[in-house]
């Protein structure tokens, strides 16, 4: 008769995903990642997988956290009737500085680490990108449709010139600088508007 698990597969994620996201993946050992779950390693792969698998679930993870909490956000912002470039000042700059993650981005990291030699990874990452880039691409043809945005570019365009800066923002966080982000964001929304 198999033993009863005793531990919740969406905490033991979340603590994995934090470790993967301060150490990466070829930095963290099974023996860290069985020190930071609590759960045997035995355990761990009969419910969760190995290491590689562990990776990619703590990934999804943090997809769907970010794109879910920058969707939440954007509404908030947009019934409390701010202005798409408001909207794009969050989706530029949230969560660069917070004391809630590790350092940088785990996607932006992801990157870094594995390059594009991960199909699983790279797919992940990408999907991740597509989607943030469409919410910004949103809000950017909200801001054109109000004339408020420049429109000699699609609003495609534009997300992605913005979302590229954004990771380029996040690898500088990650290798410990301290860039000033608001002064970043506010250059990127004068350069945005018209």
């Amino acid at each position: 008769m198999p033993a009863k698990k005793t531990f919740d597969d969406d905490q033991v994620i979340e603590q994995i995903m934090h470790l993967f996201w301060q150490n990466g993946y070829y930095h963290t050992s099974m023996d860290e990642i069985v020190a930071t779950s609590g759960v045997k390693k035995q355990s761990l792969y009969n419910a969760l997988g190995d290491k590689h698998t562990l990776y990619l679930k703590a990934l999804q993870r943090c997809y769907h956290q970010g794109l879910t909490a920058s969707v939440q956000a954007m509404q908030q912002l947009e019934q409390a009737g701010e202005t798409p470039l408001t909207v794009l000042g969050m989706l530029f700059s949230r969560d660069l500085i917070t004391d809630q993650h590790p350092a940088g981005d785990m996607m932006a990291n992801a990157i870094a680490e594995f390059g594009n030699t991960d199909q699983a990874v790279t797919q992940i990452i990408n999907q991740f990108y597509d989607d943030y880039t469409t919410l910004m691409a949103a809000a950017i043809l909200k801001g054109q449709a109000s004339d408020i945005i420049r429109q000699d570019q699609s609003s495609t365009a534009l997300a992605q010139s913005l979302l590229e800066a954004r990771i380029g923002l996040q690898t500088h966080i990650r290798q410990g600088s301290q860039p000033d982000i608001k002064q970043r964001e506010a250059t990127w929304l004068a350069f945005l508007k018209v």
